[in-house]
Protein backbone atom coordinates (compact mmCIF):
# COMPACT_ATOMS: atom_id res chain seq x y z
CA UNK A 1 0.00 0.00 0.00
CA UNK A 2 1.23 3.26 -0.96
CA UNK A 3 1.67 6.32 1.57
CA UNK A 4 0.22 9.75 0.72
CA UNK A 5 2.50 11.74 -0.73
CA UNK A 6 2.20 15.84 0.50
CA UNK A 7 1.57 16.85 -2.97
CA UNK A 8 -1.83 15.09 -3.20
CA UNK A 9 -2.79 16.63 -0.22
CA UNK A 10 -3.98 20.21 -1.98
CA UNK A 11 -5.47 18.61 -4.84
CA UNK A 12 -7.64 16.52 -2.03
CA UNK A 13 -8.74 20.20 -0.74
CA UNK A 14 -9.42 21.61 -4.03
CA UNK A 15 -11.46 18.75 -5.20
CA UNK A 16 -13.82 18.77 -2.19
CA UNK A 17 -13.60 22.73 -2.45
CA UNK A 18 -15.07 22.44 -6.39
CA UNK A 19 -17.20 19.57 -4.85
CA UNK A 20 -18.41 22.11 -2.29
CA UNK A 21 -19.47 24.72 -5.39
CA UNK A 22 -21.08 22.41 -7.18
CA UNK A 23 -23.65 21.52 -4.30
CA UNK A 24 -24.47 24.79 -4.26
CA UNK A 25 -24.74 25.66 -7.81
CA UNK A 26 -26.86 22.63 -7.99
CA UNK A 27 -28.95 24.09 -5.05
CA UNK A 28 -28.20 21.74 -2.49
CA UNK A 29 -27.90 23.27 0.98
CA UNK A 30 -25.14 24.35 2.68
CA UNK A 31 -25.85 21.81 5.88
CA UNK A 32 -26.04 18.28 5.37
CA UNK A 33 -28.55 16.39 6.33
CA UNK A 34 -28.80 12.66 5.86
CA UNK A 35 -32.39 11.51 6.34
CA UNK A 36 -34.63 8.44 6.65
CA UNK A 37 -37.06 7.62 4.40
CA UNK A 38 -39.98 10.77 4.96
CA UNK A 39 -42.85 8.21 4.19
CA UNK A 40 -41.80 5.75 7.39
CA UNK A 41 -43.54 6.53 11.36
CA UNK A 42 -40.28 7.45 12.68
CA UNK A 43 -37.58 9.56 10.63
CA UNK A 44 -33.86 10.31 12.47
CA UNK A 45 -31.69 12.79 10.52
CA UNK A 46 -27.95 14.24 11.12
CA UNK A 47 -27.48 17.73 10.12
CA UNK A 48 -23.72 19.08 9.38
CA UNK A 49 -23.57 22.79 9.49
CA UNK A 50 -20.83 25.03 9.07
CA UNK A 51 -20.33 27.65 11.59
CA UNK A 52 -17.92 29.94 12.29
CA UNK A 53 -14.84 28.09 12.94
CA UNK A 54 -16.01 25.23 13.40
CA UNK A 55 -19.15 22.42 12.40
CA UNK A 56 -22.73 22.06 14.23
CA UNK A 57 -23.60 18.72 14.60
CA UNK A 58 -27.58 18.14 15.54
CA UNK A 59 -29.28 14.88 15.77
CA UNK A 60 -33.02 14.66 14.92
CA UNK A 61 -35.76 12.67 15.88
CA UNK A 62 -39.25 12.72 13.70
CA UNK A 63 -42.39 10.98 14.51
CA UNK A 64 -45.83 10.41 12.99
CA UNK A 65 -47.18 10.21 16.96
CA UNK A 66 -45.88 11.15 20.20
CA UNK A 67 -42.90 9.10 21.21
CA UNK A 68 -40.40 8.46 23.78
CA UNK A 69 -37.03 6.53 23.50
CA UNK A 70 -33.16 6.79 23.91
CA UNK A 71 -30.43 7.33 21.25
CA UNK A 72 -27.32 7.07 20.71
CA UNK A 73 -24.39 8.91 18.90
CA UNK A 74 -20.76 8.51 18.12
CA UNK A 75 -19.17 11.46 16.34
CA UNK A 76 -15.82 10.77 15.10
CA UNK A 77 -13.15 13.59 13.86
CA UNK A 78 -10.03 13.43 11.93
CA UNK A 79 -7.82 16.01 11.60
CA UNK A 80 -3.44 15.90 10.78
CA UNK A 81 -3.16 15.03 14.72
CA UNK A 82 -5.13 11.91 14.59
CA UNK A 83 -8.94 11.06 15.46
CA UNK A 84 -10.44 10.87 18.37
CA UNK A 85 -14.70 9.75 18.95
CA UNK A 86 -16.94 11.62 21.39
CA UNK A 87 -20.19 9.47 21.97
CA UNK A 88 -23.50 10.92 23.53
CA UNK A 89 -26.43 8.88 24.48
CA UNK A 90 -29.36 9.54 26.36
CA UNK A 91 -33.30 9.30 26.55
CA UNK A 92 -35.79 11.53 24.56
CA UNK A 93 -39.92 13.02 24.02
CA UNK A 94 -41.14 13.57 20.03
CA UNK A 95 -44.31 15.04 19.75
CA UNK A 96 -46.18 14.31 16.85
CA UNK A 97 -45.22 15.72 13.53
CA UNK A 98 -42.32 18.01 15.18
CA UNK A 99 -38.40 17.48 15.00
CA UNK A 100 -37.15 16.98 18.52
CA UNK A 101 -33.48 17.52 18.94
CA UNK A 102 -31.51 14.79 20.36
CA UNK A 103 -27.94 16.11 20.67
CA UNK A 104 -26.05 18.95 19.59
CA UNK A 105 -22.64 19.79 19.60
CA UNK A 106 -20.05 22.31 17.90
CA UNK A 107 -16.87 20.70 17.18
CA UNK A 108 -13.82 22.63 15.49
CA UNK A 109 -13.10 21.85 11.76
CA UNK A 110 -14.90 21.24 8.70
CA UNK A 111 -18.03 19.03 8.30
CA UNK A 112 -15.97 16.88 6.52
CA UNK A 113 -13.82 16.12 8.82
CA UNK A 114 -16.46 14.76 11.10
CA UNK A 115 -18.13 11.31 10.55
CA UNK A 116 -21.93 10.43 12.48
CA UNK A 117 -23.30 7.65 13.87
CA UNK A 118 -26.70 7.99 15.29
CA UNK A 119 -28.92 5.39 16.38
CA UNK A 120 -32.78 5.50 17.73
CA UNK A 121 -34.48 2.94 19.78
CA UNK A 122 -38.17 3.29 20.23
CA UNK A 123 -40.67 0.65 21.44
CA UNK A 124 -38.09 -2.34 20.77
CA UNK A 125 -37.51 -0.68 17.35
CA UNK A 126 -33.91 0.18 16.60
CA UNK A 127 -33.42 2.62 13.73
CA UNK A 128 -30.21 3.64 12.03
CA UNK A 129 -29.12 6.77 10.43
CA UNK A 130 -25.81 6.99 9.36
CA UNK A 131 -24.06 9.32 8.24
CA UNK A 132 -20.41 8.05 7.05
CA UNK A 133 -19.08 11.04 5.64
CA UNK A 134 -19.59 14.21 3.24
Amino acid sequence: MRALTPRRTPALIVGLTLAGFSAAACGIPASHAQTTDSDTPLRCEIALEPVAGGTMIEGRVTSNSAVTGTYAMAITSRSSGGSTTIRQSGDFEASAGAPATLSETRLMGSPASHSVDLEVRVGGRRLSCDQTNL
